[in-house]
């Protein structure tokens, strides 16, 4: 089978797995309640905790990419999961928050919101694929590492350290 084929079934798979993770992820601060727990993981409802599913579902498939496909490709697996991840965050804000606040009149409508989450996800992991097949970098690979600590920690800080907005 050809790579670009064995690409794009491993892309398909990864929507599904990114979409299943997110449920996980979710509920892991429920389940396991502590200090720390609530650092990594989302600990209400919010629009921004949100991200927190967002951002630590792709985390999690990237860092599979990498330990299962760099074995045996050269591929920006952290670069393009980074920024399939904030692409997924940020449409998914840009899409839900105007409709939670103008036509929900701020409730949630959890059927909705996992749909548009799930058109977030497919058009992130179609960006990812793309930048699959650029040429590898390994400094900037490297580099994207600190990149993705930085956002886990800034989501870190604003779960406790927040503005006063709606969105939080």
């Amino acid at each position: 089978m050809d790579n670009h084929l064995k690409l794009k079934i491993w892309k398909a798979c990864s929507i599904v797995v990114i979409f299943l993770l997110s449920f996980l992820v979710r509920n892991m601060y429920y389940w396991f309640p502590s200090f720390i727990t609530s650092l990594i993981f989302p600990i209400n409802d919010s629009i921004w905790q949100f991200n927190k599913v967002i951002i630590l579902s792709f985390l999690i498939w990237s860092v599979f990419e990498k330990v299962t496909i760099r074995k045996k490709h050269d591929i920006n697996t952290c670069t393009s999961g980074l920024i399939a991840a904030l692409t997924c965050a940020g449409l998914f804000m840009l899409i839900y928050f105007p409709i939670y606040f103008y036509f929900l009149n701020s409730e949630h409508n959890m059927l909705l919101m996992l749909i548009i989450y799930f058109i977030c996800i497919v058009t992130s992991v179609l960006l990812n694929y793309q930048l699959l097949k650029r040429k590898y970098n390994s400094e900037l690979e490297k580099k994207i590492i600190l990149a993705w600590l930085l956002v886990v920690i800034v989501n870190a800080i604003l779960t406790y350290y927040h503005p006063n907005l709606a969105l939080f």
